[in-house]
């Protein structure tokens, strides 16, 4: 007996439209069999062929209409991905790159970073502050704090050559990253540390990314980028 006789026989039905679809037999707006259509053809009650009809309806396969029946549904436009440019390894791979280390730290989580971190308040976390530069010049501005129970050697490494995502990646790759962008004027502290001296130089791209290992916050990043040099998307030619 193959495999394919062991499927669950919703799953054939779902198997049997979907290959319809991908082959272009049934084009956008196809009426497919009915329940009872599929009852009969696959031996199978109502109510199983019903279940297949159903997930793929909910899957966007389908779309069904009262009292009409199920149409093949005009697939759904995908959203435009954008990537994120990686303002340091781009300067690694193409100029000349170097950092400059504002501060390492420990602090205590205030009600705000408590929250962010996932942590109680008054708990001890790591704060690095860094400036990237390319060619001796400030690139971006980056403030991180660490789960010390995550990585409690941070505040100790010399991040002169490797840089603080990279020693976090080393040490626990996140499960997932949560990504927020927003456009921001720089606090005083950032335009000084970013060389912002002249006027229309004060837009900056404010990236807040959130490290996860599981249920847990690794780190919270903020990097602040002089918006003159910082582009999204590819470059149209």
């Amino acid at each position: 007996m193959s495999d394919i006789v062991k499927l669950p026989r919703f799953l054939l039905i779902k198997q049997y439209i979907e290959n319809h679809i991908a082959s272009g037999n049934w084009p956008v707006g196809t009426r497919v069999p009915s329940e009872n259509d599929l009852a009969a053809s696959f031996s199978v009650s109502r109510m199983t062929a019903r279940r297949a009809l159903k997930e793929l309806d909910d899957e966007g396969l389908l779309t069904r209409a009262p009292g009409l029946g199920s149409f093949v549904a005009k697939p759904k436009a995908l959203p435009p991905q954008v990537e994120l440019p990686n303002v340091v390894e781009n300067i690694q791979n193409f100029g000349i790159y170097s950092c400059r280390i504002v501060g390492l730290e420990r602090i205590q989580a205030d009600m705000l970073m408590a929250q962010r971190m996932r942590v109680n308040m008054d708990d001890e976390l790591y704060k690095g502050t860094f400036v990237h530069l390319n060619r001796d010049k400030p690139a971006q501005f980056e403030e991180i704090v660490v789960n010390p129970l995550v990585a409690p050697a941070f505040i100790k490494q010399n991040y002169h050559k490797v840089t603080a995502d990279a020693y976090l990646n080393w040490v626990a790759a996140p499960s997932h990253v949560e990504y927020r962008l927003s456009a921001v004027m720089p606090s005083a502290m950032q335009r000084r540390e970013l060389g912002l001296t002249h006027e229309g130089e004060g837009v900056c791209i404010k990236i807040t990314k959130r490290n996860w290992s599981q249920d847990t916050v690794m780190s919270l990043s903020t990097l602040i980028n002089p918006a003159e040099g910082y582009h999204l998307g590819k470059e149209i030619k």
